[in-house]
């Protein structure tokens, strides 16, 4: 069998704060207060917020359903997130945190699989570096908002 299309983006963002307040940014649960538009229905957790194996789903506008399992919890170190769009494709979403003085450091690496042909042609279309790159650094202000809420 041929490999499927992958594309593989990582970016850094250094976020002023304490490494356990910006590790909390990362639940799904939390996101709902700094991610615009973002929404989740957690499907399992015992905490309720983001841990090793919790599930959950998105759905935005008019693309399919979107299925998430937490694969690493590790606070204040690492959290991997496994998002799938059935069909068409997964992504491994893994952030690594480290304080670096009065900021976290995050480093934060989407590695995009098809899983069919409208997979392949969506990774191929509409994920590129430079969105991914934008991303990204948006978080560093919605975090940095979101810390002095909190």
């Amino acid at each position: 069998m041929e490999n499927s299309i992958r594309k593989e983006f990582t970016h850094t963002i250094n976020i002023k704060g304490d490494i356990l307040k910006v590790f909390k940014a990362f639940c799904p649960i939390a996101e709902k207060e700094w991610v615009p538009g973002w929404d989740c229905n957690m499907l399992f957790s015992k905490s309720g917020i983001a841990e090793k194996n919790c599930l959950f789903t998105t759905k935005h506008d008019n693309m399919p359903e979107v299925i998430w399992i937490c694969s690493i919890y590790d606070p204040s170190n690492e959290v991997e997130y496994v998002r799938t769009v059935p069909g068409h494709y997964v992504t491994v979403i893994d952030i690594k945190t480290e304080q670096k003085n009065e900021y976290t450091e995050c480093t934060v690496k989407n590695t995009h699989t098809a899983l069919s042909a409208e997979g392949s042609h969506y990774i191929l279309n509409h994920l590129s570096e430079v969105q991914f790159i934008s991303q990204i650094d948006s978080w560093k202000n919605e975090i940095s908002v979101f810390l002095n809420n909190h």
